[in-house]
């Protein structure tokens, strides 16, 4: 077995919904072109609401979603129709982000700047490697904004926004400076908003040619020196740009990849230099309550036959839309990547919490390989 099974609650289907019917029409073919046209369909749908102000359809349709294909086909359309689609010879403003994903250590405490003091320096690196496609036009702010913000901005907002008040919005994003919680390397997700000005002969807006671009070398490095305090270490992870109401789940995706990446190596370090080889466990969890998230998540465990005690454990929430497959491939190939022989993919959905003491979460270890037991210490749990 390859990939985890889905511990995610989805309601069963209940009565027809115009807009999941089309979502489950494009889900339903096999064919690259049909599913396109299906798409085009659902997307013109879901903007018909969001100009009726029937943005609530759209909310009611997600959340009668019976899978995370119909979620994930659902939330692209919707947040694609947050652009109204542009006359012949029409000029029109497109909200775009840059996540930044920040890995930061050194001196506890210490403050990054929610803001960078020369962002005229990274809208020339931008420009000069077409990181925005064949767009000439645009301006960038230079506060570093928080996921949470981005997400604020609701697409149907964006749909019904003119070019005037999409130019206001744009210096609107406050800044949100980066604390360190420890010495510790830490991941923390950041945005940089811009505004663009598109013509609808452009025939690509945004995104570099290249899935990260020439221009993401020396962006790290003008980013990081801009950021630069002594005894701490910087080190900005540029994806991007896409428009607004897609680029907070983008960004969310790669700070939790990249946060994994970190625990990995910091697990492995210590499981080799105390005990040796580890035994991974990826398990997928139901979650019981809202602080572990409302659709479940993935815990992997590093824990030994020679240290009862030992127990380096990650967990990695899954949102309605997030696909398993994907998650449990970027595990297993990081593993594999480090070397990581002994790695176990349980097989079915585990509880969220200890059968045998509820006020713990169920952490799998080696011994509960032996034995079927799920007992476990909880040093060093984490989650990004």
């Amino acid at each position: 077995m390859n990939t985890l099974p889905d511990p995610r609650r989805y309601p069963p289907r209940g009565a027809p919904d115009r807009l999941l019917e089309l979502a489950r029409s494009s889900l339903a073919t096999g064919d690259p072109i049909a599913r396109s046209v299906h798409n085009d369909v659902l997307l013109s749908a879901i903007r018909a609401c969001y100009a009726a102000g029937d943005e609530a359809v759209v909310a009611t349709a997600l959340a009668a979603a019976s899978s995370a294909e119909e979620y994930a086909c659902l939330a692209q359309r919707a947040a694609e129709a947050a652009e109204a689609p542009l006359a012949t010879g029409e000029i029109g403003a497109r909200l775009f982000a840059l996540p930044l994903v920040v890995v930061a250590g050194g001196r506890e405490g210490a403050t990054l700047g929610g803001a960078l003091p020369d962002i005229d320096a990274v809208t020339a690196l931008l420009s000069e490697h077409s990181a925005l496609g064949d767009v000439q036009r645009y301006s960038l702010g230079n506060a570093l904004c928080a996921v949470e913000r981005i997400e604020a901005i609701a697409p149907a907002e964006l749909a019904r926004a003119d070019v005037d008040t999409l130019a206001r919005l744009a210096p609107g994003f406050e800044p949100a400076p980066i604390v360190l919680p420890s010495a510790d390397e830490s991941v923390h997700l950041r945005f940089l908003v811009g505004v663009a000005w598109v013509s609808s002969e452009a025939k690509r807006w945004i995104g570099p040619r290249d899935p990260v671009g020439k221009w993401a070398v020396p962006l790290t490095h003008a980013v990081a020196a801009q950021l630069a305090q002594p005894n701490v270490t910087v080190l900005p992870l540029a994806r991007p740009p896409l428009p607004l109401a897609l680029a907070a789940v983008a960004g969310r995706a790669a700070a939790a990849e990249i946060a994994f990446q970190l625990f990995v190596g910091g697990a492995l370090r210590r499981a080799r230099a105390g005990v040796g080889e580890p035994t991974v466990i990826v398990a997928a969890h139901r979650a019981d309550d809202s602080e572990a998230g409302a659709h479940g998540e993935v815990r992997v465990t590093f824990s030994s036959p020679f240290d009862d005690a030992m127990c380096d454990a990650w967990r990695w929430p899954l949102g309605p839309a997030d696909d398993i497959g994907a998650i449990s491939t970027a595990i297993t190939g990081l593993l594999a990547e480090c070397r990581v022989d002994g790695v176990v993919l349980v097989p079915e959905v585990q509880p969220d919490r200890h059968p045998a003491r509820p006020h713990e979460r169920l952490l799998l270890t080696h011994a509960h390989l032996d034995a079927g037991d799920g007992g476990s210490a909880q040093t060093r749990a984490s989650s990004h």
